[in-house]
């Protein structure tokens, strides 16, 4: 059909689901496509610059919140004008599927997406996306959808040093992890996790209170996985972001009521007064002493921090 988008598959043959022989996709539900595999991100750039100059307008990713991220932050240095993305998920976590959509993760999934394509039917939404600079540091900025720092980075260790040994995969590892470390924190009043980490942050150019810090979140997406959403606050911005104090105070009552948030994103009365801050902003200003991480990859900040926005935005489209 005339007027159809150029489809270009990206596939990440990194992916665990992928190696175990789960969601292949045969030649024949490839037919007629523009196929890649990427090892490397400079694979990666490569093969984006050849889809963009076939003309390729919808990309489909092949893989998880990781693979993402890659695909997201080539984009800007390969496309003049972004391709819509369609995602076949095949991660540990998935978020971004999760919220944003997926055609589904394997063959099936892709024919319905080439027939909606091919119909005119696709079902397309923008979404803002972070974009993370790391001032001092000679790279493009990294892009993806969320950001953690303190504990959620130690909880992304422990799921990668523990549960995922023990088979424990996709959002169960993350929801183990998460919990494991907070009841920790919650049982020891002298466990390391409570005396938080060195981190200081300007909202929109305004300082945040001094201090250590225990936690820090920041997304754009409006809603999370396993009905967990620990926002609330004002701000016109397009991103989400949470900042809890050192050491965390009333903690299993806080992630009770983020489990629970269906009232607006307003926060528990005492909220503020134990050191809980959330809001929207524009821009966040970071500095850490400590390992940050995005869409389930762990990072090192840069020599001058780190810079947080949501400057653009992507279409996604699903079936």
């Amino acid at each position: 059909m005339s007027g159809a988008p150029r489809i270009g598959l990206i596939t990440n043959p990194l992916s665990r689901a992928l190696r175990e022989g789960r969601h292949a996709l045969g030649g024949g539900a490839t037919a007629g496509l523009l196929r890649a595999a990427p090892a490397t991100p400079e694979e990666l750039r490569f093969v984006l610059g050849d889809f963009a100059a076939r003309g390729v307008d919808l990309l489909v990713v092949q893989g998880g919140d990781g693979t993402l991220r890659e695909v997201l932050t080539a984009i800007p240095g390969s496309f003049e004008h972004p391709p819509a993305i369609a995602l076949l998920a095949t991660g540990n976590t998935n978020l971004a599927a999760r919220v944003l959509g997926t055609a589904g993760p394997g063959e099936k999934g892709l024919a319905a997406l080439r027939r909606a394509a091919e119909g005119g039917t696709l079902r397309r939404r923008a979404a803002p996306v972070l974009e993370i600079g790391r001032p001092g540091l000679d790279e493009v900025p990294m892009r993806g959808f969320f950001f953690g720092a303190g504990a959620f980075t130690a909880a992304k260790q422990v799921a990668d040093e523990g549960l995922h040994r023990w088979g424990i995969h996709e959002g169960l590892a993350v929801a183990l992890a998460l919990a494991g470390t907070a009841a920790r924190a919650i049982a020891r009043r002298s466990h390391p996790l409570r005396t938080g980490f060195d981190m200081a942050m300007s909202v929109d150019g305004q300082p945040a209170p001094g201090g250590r810090r225990f936690l820090l979140l920041a997304t754009p997406l409006e809603r999370l996985m396993l009905g967990f959403w620990p926002f609330w606050g004002e701000g016109s911005g397009p991103l989400r972001w949470l900042d809890v104090a050192a050491p965390p105070r009333r903690l299993a009552a806080a992630i009770w009521a983020a489990r629970w948030n269906t009232d607006g994103g307003r926060p528990r009365p005492w909220m503020p007064e134990a050191g809980y801050a959330s809001g929207r902003a524009d821009r966040l200003s970071l500095r850490l002493g400590t390992a940050f991480v995005l869409d389930g990859e762990v990072y090192e900040p840069g020599p001058d921090g780190l810079i947080l926005s949501a400057p653009s935005s992507v279409t996604f489209a699903t079936p």
